[in-house]
């Protein structure tokens, strides 16, 4: 698992992901526990090829 620095990146990454034509979904919180309803808390992308998702995603570190 990957991490972004906030909402403004996994939007960011959305952009990158649909002009490379990878599959994509931002992942919108439903707000049944303590996040508020309507918060961006990930995105998934692909599946694709390793080097085509890396395109996005490469400058990312790994969630602690």
């Amino acid at each position: 698992m990957l991490s972004a620095q906030d909402v403004e990146e996994l939007k960011s990454l959305k952009s990158m992901a649909d002009k490379l034509k990878l599959s994509n979904s931002l992942i919108i919180d439903a707000g049944r526990t303590e996040i508020k309803k309507g918060t961006i808390t990930c995105i998934g992308i692909g599946p694709d090829k390793e080097d085509k998702i890396d395109k996005a995603t490469g400058h990312l570190k790994l969630l602690d």
